[in-house]
């Protein structure tokens, strides 16, 4: 669930640059654990959801197959955990500008 690996593995970066960034981000989320910083661990986390969200749309996983299971179960157990709490929070907060809609109703 780490890109710079894909990026990687499709020859765009080498095996070490990879693994450089991997030990680098890994100690980084250890820090920000340490200090309390939600905002750089959600970032690392979603950022590695996406990954996965890219490997079951566009890789190889399939209906009933093994691959990425465990992975997939953990965040499944993640997201249900925080998309309930991030939409608490947004509607105790209903004047709050959250952003653009990126994909806005549009009338055809």
């Amino acid at each position: 669930m780490f890109q710079p690996f894909w990026d990687a593995h499709h020859g765009d970066e080498s095996e070490s640059d990879w693994e450089t960034r991997f030990a680098e981000t890994k100690s980084g989320a250890h820090r920000a654990l340490a200090r309390s910083d939600t905002t750089t661990v959600l970032s690392i986390v979603l950022t590695r959801l996406y990954t996965l969200r890219n490997q079951l749309i566009h890789g190889g996983a399939t209906w009933s197959g093994s691959v990425n299971r465990g992975q997939l179960r953990d965040c499944s157990k993640f997201l249900g955990e925080l998309v309930p709490t991030l939409i608490q929070v947004m509607m105790d907060h209903p004047n709050t500008l959250w952003g653009e809609a990126c994909y806005p109703v549009v009338e055809v």
